[in-house]
């Protein structure tokens, strides 16, 4: 039998509602103190599924009560309750083999000719390379994890994408997440989409604005606005097939049916739909990136250095 978590909550009013959610995530975050408040719920999360409300308190997990115990206990008793469950997500580990957009771009490799039967596999419908069919394709959702991180190898700042595609099919449906520099992001998706859509940009990213240069505070807000934008962009088949193909190897979406991480192979790079609006060849924009990538991190330390230290809220 699939491992199951119940989770009672206070709902207030003196009522009580139990919750068994029976894979991880579970879509929830609280802060760091007592009691357990739920401030906020991932959407398309399991939590959501399960119709889990803002401002609910957490009373037990599983046969433990956490009445009485400190924020510390409270939270080892999480994590050692939902590592029961099964994992619902493919977690990419970050490319720091490929820091320059070049070096991505030759690792995550391209579909070329075989942009229709790739699409295909993964659920959608394309007639060829420029046009899609009139059939429903699945519905995508993109949006960013707040904050950033550093790896140990290197300097430079990555940011996780989280990802998720349905489907009629079940067994297209899928949840991943990778990690991207916003060099990444910005030379191979940005630029592209901004360049395919030409005047039409604005029509589709009206209020959602790209990273500023500089790393400056509210970054993953304002790129979390912008994946949700291209998400809709995608889903009302604004952009060509060639493109969303290269977006959608640039997100590293999981095969059909695999579960366990996947690494997707490729030597060659992406071509025509990674040109920038100014028509830049690859190793050009590379340059250009990294020189101006190194000046926004070394003013997005500057700025960490003088914010006062903030410990971070788990997703569970």
């Amino acid at each position: 039998m699939a491992a199951h978590l119940a989770v009672v909550f206070d709902t207030g009013n003196g009522k009580y509602e139990t919750k068994v959610f029976t894979y991880q995530p579970l879509g929830l975050q609280f802060r760091s103190q007592l009691p357990i408040i739920i401030k906020r719920i991932r959407a398309y999360s399991q939590a959501e599924e399960l119709n889990v409300q803002l401002g609910w308190e957490v009373c037990s997990v599983g046969d433990k009560r956490l009445s009485g115990m400190t924020i510390e206990q409270a939270s080892r008793v999480f994590q050692e309750s939902v590592a029961t469950l099964r994992k619902s997500i493919v977690v990419r580990s970050a490319p720091l083999d490929a820091i320059s957009v070049k070096d991505l771009s030759s690792k995550l490799g391209w579909p070329g000719a075989d942009v229709v039967p790739y699409l295909t596999q993964i659920g959608f419908k394309p007639k060829d390379p420029r046009a899609w069919e009139e059939a429903a394709s699945p519905h995508l959702r993109l949006g960013m994890i707040d904050g950033h991180r550093k790896h140990s190898k290197g300097k430079h700042t990555w940011y996780v994408i989280v990802c998720k595609m349905f489907s009629s099919d079940a067994s297209l449906t899928q949840h991943w997440q990778v990690e991207r520099r916003l060099a990444h992001i910005r030379a191979l998706v940005h630029d592209p989409v901004k360049h395919e859509l030409g005047n039409a940009y604005d029509l589709y990213f009206t209020g959602a604005h790209f990273a500023l240069r500089g790393g400056p505070a509210g970054t993953s807000a304002r790129m979390g606005a912008w994946l949700t934008a291209l998400s809709k962009a995608i889903n009302v088949k604004a952009l060509s097939p060639c493109l969303v193909a290269s977006i959608m190897r640039f997100v590293e979406i999981p095969l059909p049916g695999h579960i366990a991480e996947q690494t997707l192979s490729g030597s060659k790079p992406v071509h025509d739909a990674v040109l920038n609006a100014k028509g830049m060849s690859q190793q050009e924009e590379a340059k250009e990136e990294e020189k101006a990538e190194e000046e926004e991190e070394e003013q997005s330390e500057q700025a960490e250095v003088a914010a006062p230290e903030r410990k971070p809220v788990p997703w569970w």
